[in-house]
């Protein structure tokens, strides 16, 4: 037997015994109709027989009616009901470019920043699917594993940088292996990775490694992030914002690799997007995700204690309508 809310309970029980205490006191040193000041012969005339006795019972069923409610808001609760949880979904993997053409402003505020936004609009939409991140550039790892923790994937999200990993490049393919190696081959859910990438695949045989390390049962949808006339790359520095120069002293222009991204959702058998300034991507996304085949994913058992604060509520109750429809103080005709 446990009391969820003791305390409270406590604090309402002293007040409703030091209401006792009080109208003990004051209806003692207010009694007129006391054997010494009263004759009770007058009051038998007075009222109807035995309403004296009612009024007592009365004011009993009252006080009686405060202690039960005390106990009812204490929250009474014994044993455990045991309910079944099941949840239904497909596995998403977010495969987030993070290297320095991301930080290009040619998509406001810029490539990364868009991207962060544009995953937490998925995330809210989410419901019964797990999600995992893996973060690439020159190198990747899994940054968030599959999870359905969707207030944790926020917060990881909002953590996304360009400075997460300090070898230069953009290693597609082996950030796409990652994304695929970090679902559970024994899982039958639909698995979906969401690439977002400006397309600056410095490798020489990606599209190549994709399609021999790509399972089946795994479709890459691939989300353009920049635009085909290219930007430079802001660099911040404590004076003044400068712009990335490579190492002959020449400005960096960075463009989106459309050509190369499209290649890699054909091999994918997904869909290529584009991010805009105008438009936002999250719906297009939550639609292809709406498309999936949902599977169980978990099935369990959860225990809860089971609320017994209903019956002494009930009882509360009966009391107080019990002493209001008591009769007292009819005359006797």
């Amino acid at each position: 037997m446990i009391f969820e809310n003791i305390t409270l309970s406590l604090v309402l029980l002293l007040f409703v015994l030091i209401l006792l205490v009080f109208r003990f006191y004051a209806n003692k040193s207010n009694s007129i109709f006391g054997e010494n000041n009263f004759n009770p012969e007058f009051a038998k005339d007075l009222f109807a027989y035995g309403n004296f006795q009612f009024i007592r019972l009365k004011k009993i069923l009252i006080y009686l009616s405060l202690f039960v409610l005390v106990l009812s808001i204490a929250g009474l609760k014994t044993g455990t009901t045991v309910k079944q949880i099941e949840r239904k979904g497909i596995d998403i993997m977010f495969c987030v470019d993070v290297s320095r053409s991301m930080d290009a402003e040619d998509i406001k505020p810029s490539r990364i920043n868009k991207v962060k936004f544009e995953i937490n609009k998925v995330i809210n939409q989410l419901s019964g699917d797990r999600l995992g991140i893996v973060v690439f550039s020159g190198s990747n790892f899994l940054y968030l594993p599959l999870t359905m923790d969707y207030d944790a994937a926020k917060l990881f999200v909002k953590s996304i940088d360009t400075n997460m990993i300090s070898s230069k490049g953009t290693a597609i393919a082996q950030a796409l292996e990652t994304s695929v190696s970090s679902f559970s081959e024994e899982d039958k859910q639909e698995k979906m990775v969401f690439l977002f990438s400006d397309g600056e695949d410095h490798s020489n045989d990606s599209l190549n490694m994709i399609e021999s390390n790509l399972p089946d049962d795994v479709r890459i949808h691939v989300i353009g992030v920049g635009s085909t006339k290219g930007s430079l790359i802001p660099v911040i520095t404590e004076k003044e914002n400068v712009f990335l120069k490579d190492s002959s002293g020449n400005l960096v222009m960075t463009k989106l690799n459309e050509d190369f991204l499209m290649k890699v959702s054909e091999i994918g058998k997904g869909s290529f997007l584009r991010v805009s300034n105008n438009e936002s991507i999250s719906d297009p996304i939550v639609n292809i995700i709406s498309t999936g085949e949902e599977s169980l994913i978990n099935s369990y058992e959860f225990s809860d204690y089971d609320y017994k604060y209903q019956y002494t509520l009930f009882f509360a109750i009966l009391f107080l309508f019990v002493s209001y429809i008591l009769p007292t103080g009819n005359r006797r005709v």
